[in-house]
C-alpha cells in the first residue's frame, strides 16, 4: 500500500523492511566497542608520551647537574689574587672561586657556591663563606674587601633543587637562585693528592668512601685534588601507571630522615669525578702584586703599587719582612719597605717624556720553609697612557686648571647636569692633560643653549702652557665663532670654523671655513662635535653633526656618494702648517655661558 500526501506526492510504502531493534543494539554495541578501543590506544599513548617526557627531562637535569658541579671545580682558583679557590666543602655543598670572565678581576658573581635545599621556608643548616672579591668596582681586590656570608639550607627532605648561592655587593645577604630541580639526593667526596678520602678522620665505608655527613676544615680545602659526586634525579611527575612502584634506599647525604623510597617516581643515578686545574705551584704562598690606577692617565703621573705576601690558603701572611721594589722605567719610592700585616706599598712616577709607556713593576721577598731561605716574586706591566677622559658626569677629574684664575671661593665654571660651562660672558679658558704631550687628537661634545650674539665663541685648546698667566707663551685653538647673527632666525646665522695662534690677547688666523647655513644647519639644543688634531707641524681641525659621519681630514675631499646614499656627511675640515708650539695642554675656551662642553677625549698619537 502506497501513502500520499494531498499533493499525491507518495511518502513511502507500508510493507518496506528497515532496521530492526536488535541490529540498532548490536551496531551500537559495535560503535562503544571500537570508540572504547580507539581510546584506550590513546590514553596509552598519551601515558607514553607523559612517561618519556618526564623521563627526558629527568636524564636533562642529571647532566646539568653534572655539569655545573665539574665545570665549578675544574675552574676552581683560576686567576684569584686573593683567598682560597675553595671557600667552603662538605658532603651536599661546595664554593668555589674563579675569574669566569677572564678579565684578571673576581666578581660578586664569580663566587660560585652550588648546594641542594628544598623549598621549605625554614633552615635545618647554615654555613659561611668569606670571599675576596672586588666591592668597589675599582679593578682589583684589595686587602680589605672580604666579608663574611652566612647560606642557610633547608633540608626536611627531598625532593631537593640544587641552588646557585651568590653573594650581594651591597650588603651580606646572598641570592639564591635554583639552577636544577628534582634531586633526590646529592654526595660529594674529597681526594687528597695520594686519593686518600679527605676529611681525614672521616669515616670509611666498604669500598672506602666517606660515609657523610662531613665537612672539610679550611686547612683541608686546600689539600683537595680530586672530587667525586653522585647524585640521584628524579623524575618531576609520578608514573602514570598507577601500579608502576619504584622501590629503594639513599645513601645518607643530602637526605634527611628516613633513606628509603617508595612511590611512583622515577629515578636515576649520575656518577662523574673532576679536579681542579689551578693548583698551588707554590706549597709556601705567593706575593700578590697590583697597581692603582693601571693604566695612568693624564695628568696623573704616579701610581701606587701594592705588595701582599698570602700564604697557601690565601691568607695574608702578618710577618713583618721586607720587600723589595723594581722597575724597568719610572721611578720608584720607597725601593725597600717592611711589610705590615701582610702588606705593604711603594709609589711608580713618570716624567711624561713618552706619550705611551709600559714598564715592569717587580716585588720580591724571602721567607724561611722547611728551614731553608726561598725567595718569592712577582712582576705585573704598569702602562702609563698620555690619555685624558671627562665626561663630568660625577663633577670635574682633578687637574683642571682655569684662566683667568678664580676669586677664593668662587669659579668661573661649573658642571651642570654632567655637562661644563662657564658662569658668565667674558673671556675664560681651562686647560688639563699632559703638559709633555706633543701630537694627539682631542674631541669634546658641544651644544649651544640658545642663539649665539656676534662675536660669541667656543675652541678647543691644544698644546698650552701650564701656566696661562704668562702672556709671553701662547697657544694653538681650533675655534668655532659666530661672524654674522644678526635676528632671531637661527637658520640665517653664519660661523666661521678657524685655526688660531693665540699669544695672550693677539689671535693669528692661520686658516678658516666659513659655515655657510644653506650647507651647514647649527641648531641650539643639539650635539656638535669639535675635534683637533696635533701631529708635529701639522695642524688639523673638524666640526660636524655628532649624529652624522666625520668628515675627512683632507678638507678638498668630496665625500662619494654610496648606493645605497651613507648618512648625510656636512661637517667641515680646516688644515695647515706651523711650528709656534711643540708641546702642551689641551683646554677648553669660550666668550659666552652659552655654550656647554661634554665627553672631552684626548688621545695620543704616536
Amino acid at each position: 500500500m502506497k501513502i500520499k500526501n494531498k499533493t499525491g506526492e507518495r511518502i513511502f510504502n507500508l510493507g518496506e523492511k528497515g532496521f530492526t531493534l536488535i541490529e540498532i543494539m548490536v551496531g551500537s554495541a559495535v560503535v562503544i566497542f571500537l570508540f572504547a578501543l580507539v581510546s584506550g590506544i590513546i590514553k596509552s599513548q598519551g601515558n607514553i608520551f607523559s612517561r618519556q617526557s618526564s623521563l627526558s627531562q629527568m636524564e636533562t637535569n642529571g647532566r646539568a647537574a653534572i655539569d655545573f658541579l665539574s665545570r665549578s671545580i675544574q675552574n676552581a682558583g683560576y686567576n684569584i689574587s686573593r683567598g682560597s679557590k675553595f671557600l667552603a666543602a662538605s658532603d651536599h655543598y661546595i664554593s668555589t672561586v674563579f675569574d669566569e670572565n677572564d678579565d684578571g678581576v673576581i666578581q660578586n658573581d664569580e663566587i660560585i657556591t652550588l648546594s641542594v635545599s628544598n623549598i621549605a621556608k625554614q633552615d635545618t643548616e647554615t654555613f659561611t663563606i668569606t670571599p675576596y672579591f672586588d666591592f668597589d668596582d675599582d679593578g682589583q681586590v684589595d686587602s680589605i674587601e672580604t666579608q663574611d656570608y652566612e647560606i642557610g639550607l633547608a633540608l626536611h627532605g627531598p625532593p631537593f633543587n640544587i641552588y646557585q648561592f651568590t653573594p650581594s655587593k651591597n650588603d651580606i645577604s646572598i641570592v639564591k637562585n635554583a639552577v636544577v630541580r628534582n634531586i633526590d639526593n646529592l654526595v660529594i667526596r674529597y681526594f687528597d693528592k695520594n686519593n686518600s678520602p679527605l676529611p681525614e678522620e672521616v669515616s670509611l665505608d666498604a669500598n672506602g668512601f666517606a660515609i657523610p655527613p662531613y665537612i672539610l676544615s679550611k686547612a683541608e680545602l686546600s689539600q683537595i685534588r680530586k672530587i667525586e659526586f653522585e647524585i640521584i634525579v628524579r623524575s618531576s611527575d609520578e608514573d602514570p601507571n598507577e601500579s608502576f612502584v619504584d622501590r629503594g634506599t639513599y645513601l645518607i647525604g643530602a637526605q634527611s630522615g628516613s633513606n628509603s623510597y617508595s612511590d611512583r617516581y622515577h629515578r636515576s643515578f649520575f656518577k662523574a669525578v673532576s679536579s681542579p686545574r689551578n693548583l698551588v705551584t707554590a706549597s709556601f704562598g705567593k706575593i700578590l702584586l697590583s697597581a692603582n690606577p693601571n693604566p695612568i692617565n693624564c695628568p696623573q703621573s704616579k701610581t701606587i703599587v701594592t705588595a701582599s705576601l698570602v700564604n697557601l690558603e690565601g691568607d695574608q701572611v702578618s710577618d713583618e719582612l721586607e720587600v723589595m721594589f723594581n722597575s724597568s722605567g719610572g721611578d720608584m719610592n720607597p725601593k725597600t719597605a717592611l711589610l705590615f700585616r701582610g702588606e705593604t706599598t711603594s709609589a711608580l712616577s713618570y716624567d711624561w717624556s713618552s706619550p705611551i709607556f709600559t714598564t715592569t713593576v717587580s716585588a720580591s721577598t724571602q721567607i724561611e720553609f722547611e728551614g731553608k731561605n726561598i725567595a718569592i716574586y712577582n712582576a705585573i706591566p704598569v702602562t702609563f697612557d698620555g690619555q685624558f677622559l671627562d665626561d663630568f658626569d660625577s663633577g670635574l677629574k682633578p687637574g683642571w686648571i682655569e684662566h683667568p684664575k678664580s676669586s677664593p671661593g668662587f669659579s668661573r665654571w661649573l658642571v651642570k647636569e654632567g655637562k661644563y660651562k662657564t658662569r658668565e660672558t667674558g673671556e675664560n679658558e681651562s686647560i688639563n692633560g699632559c703638559v709633555l704631550l706633543r701630537n694627539y687628537e682631542a674631541l669634546v661634545n658641544i651644544q649651544k643653549s640658545t642663539n649665539h650674539a656676534e662675536g660669541d665663541y667656543f675652541g678647543l685648546i691644544l698644546r698650552s702652557p701650564s701656566d696661562l698667566n704668562n702672556t709671553t707663551s701662547g697657544y694653538y685653538m681650533v675655534r668655532v665663532v659666530c661672524f654674522s647673527c644678526e635676528g632671531t632666525n637661527s637658520s640665517n646665522h653664519r660661523y666661521r670654523l678657524e685655526l688660531v695662534d693665540k699669544q695672550g690677547s693677539f689671535d693669528s688666523i692661520l686658516t678658516s671655513v666659513d659655515l655657510e647655513p644653506s650647507e651647514f644647519s647649527f641648531l641650539a639644543g643639539e650635539d656638535y662635535t669639535l675635534k683637533a688634531i696635533v701631529a708635529d707641524d701639522v695642524l688639523i681641525g673638524k666640526f660636524w653633526k655628532s649624529s652624522e659621519l666625520e668628515p675627512s681630514d683632507n678638507p678638498a675631499e668630496t665625500p662619494k656618494q654610496a648606493d645605497p646614499p651613507e648618512p648625510a656627511r656636512n661637517g667641515r675640515t680646516i688644515k695647515t702648517s706651523n711650528s709656534s708650539y711643540s708641546r702642551g695642554k689641551i683646554g677648553l675656551a669660550s666668550n659666552t655661558s652659552k655654550n656647554i662642553f661634554d665627553n672631552i677625549v684626548v688621545k695620543p698619537l704616536s
